[in-house]
């Protein structure tokens, strides 16, 4: 079977469509990670805020309760 022009142009076409959906799976994929350490990071900032916020409730009732010894001051 001899190749034609239309054979050529069409094996063209194929490779640069496939080129193209290579492409864009390696896009999908690094978007797909970018994302899931988007969502970590902001997990993350999440977490050590309410940490951060429950651990200074914690302590700021004990400072008001007077249950720190710095706070009684000095037993004379």
């Amino acid at each position: 079977m001899r190749l034609r022009l239309i054979h050529i142009s069409a094996a063209l076409a194929a490779a640069v469509v496939l080129m193209i959906a290579f492409m864009a799976a390696g896009i999908a994929l690094v978007s797909l990670v970018s994302a899931v350490l988007a969502a970590a990071l902001v997990a993350w900032i999440a977490y050590r805020v309410a940490k951060n916020a429950l651990t200074r409730r914690r302590a700021d009732a004990a400072l008001s309760h007077g249950r720190q010894a710095s706070v009684r001051g000095p037993s004379a």
